[in-house]
């Protein structure tokens, strides 16, 4: 019996196998011929039949020329032991088995090969593409400090800190601090706070709106926010908004970046005015109101993220 098997890689499985075929047609043979093991020389080559006839197994019969003697040396049918034919069997399954295991064991490491040369792969791939530019982005939680450099030049130094709290969610708080002047001619003392809530939208979070309210009071003659209202007469009192907001931040840096907003809601003002005689303060009007809708902040604001977190 020969075993013939060229459809595996290497020599050694392709005799494997050839193997595994030739025992299994051994045993239906002993099954069903009534042969014995004994009866069989075998052999499995890891070469093709013929042209084209790759995975077969060939029988050769060796018939004597005394058939009487034949019939004496063969085993009678009967006389064939059942527990020779189970044995086969099994070593046709562990045979079997074996093969399965040797595959496995050969696409384990054509996948560790593979596993080797994939940095090498991409590390060709990124040579050879060149390298793409990337928005930036902020990390879930960030820190940053600010001024307005609008109310700065009103001579109202404003100091802010914003707290992002989420890629999304911004919590600003603004202090605003002037003291220039006296009682007796030019004055501007103000202070003024400005908490604000933010919501960053779009895909780069760069646009956004909130909502925003502040107080403070002031005491204004003659410096340029009076100049505004009328250059006369001056304001002393207090005052409360709330708004909404709207504003865009233009990167100017990964740390440094432009903040352009503009607050629109309700201020109510509660204010004595007053002019100014050779230094001395004449009342025009006390316990005035002023109430209106419009513009409740401006700002263009400069921006450091502490800790380069963009």
């Amino acid at each position: 019996m020969d075993g013939y098997c060229t459809g595996q890689a290497p020599d050694e499985e392709n005799r494997r196998m050839a193997a595994v075929r030739s025992n299994r047609v051994k045993s239906e043979l002993i099954g069903r011929a009534g042969v014995t093991e004994a009866c069989f020389v075998t052999a499995n080559h890891a070469v093709e039949y013929a042209e084209g006839v790759r995975n077969v197994v060939t029988v050769t019969l060796c018939i004597p020329a005394d058939i009487n003697e034949t019939k004496e040396d063969l085993p009678d049918a009967a006389d064939t032991d059942l527990r020779v034919v189970q044995q086969e069997q099994k070593a046709i399954q562990q045979e079997q088995k074996a093969v399965q295991q040797e595959q496995k064991a050969v696409q384990q490491e054509q996948k560790a090969i593979q596993q080797a040369q994939k940095p090498a792969r991409q590390a060709k791939s990124e040579a050879a593409t060149p390298e793409q530019p990337t928005p930036t982005r902020r990390k879930e939680q960030s820190l940053s400090l600010r001024t307005n450099l609008l109310y700065d030049t009103f001579l109202l130094p404003t100091l802010g800190v914003e707290w992002r709290i989420s890629h999304s969610i911004g919590l600003k708080l603004d202090g605003s601090f002037s003291w220039w002047g006296g009682n007796h001619g030019k004055v501007q003392k103000v202070w003024l706070v400005n908490p604000e809530v933010r919501w960053y939208l779009l895909r780069d979070k760069r646009f956004y709106a909130g909502v925003s309210g502040s107080y403070g009071e002031y005491n204004i003659y003659k410096y340029l926010p009076g100049k505004l209202l009328k250059g006369d007469t001056g304001y002393q009192g207090k005052l409360w908004n709330a708004g909404v907001t709207l504003g865009y931040q233009l990167s100017l840096s990964r740390s440094f970046s432009l903040d352009f907003n503009l607050g629109l809601g309700y201020t109510r003002s509660a204010y004595d005015s007053f002019g100014m005689t050779d230094g001395v303060r004449i009342h025009k009007q006390q316990d005035g109101t002023k109430n209106f809708w419009g513009p409740t902040q401006a700002g263009i604001s400069l921006v450091w993220t502490i800790g380069n977190n963009k």
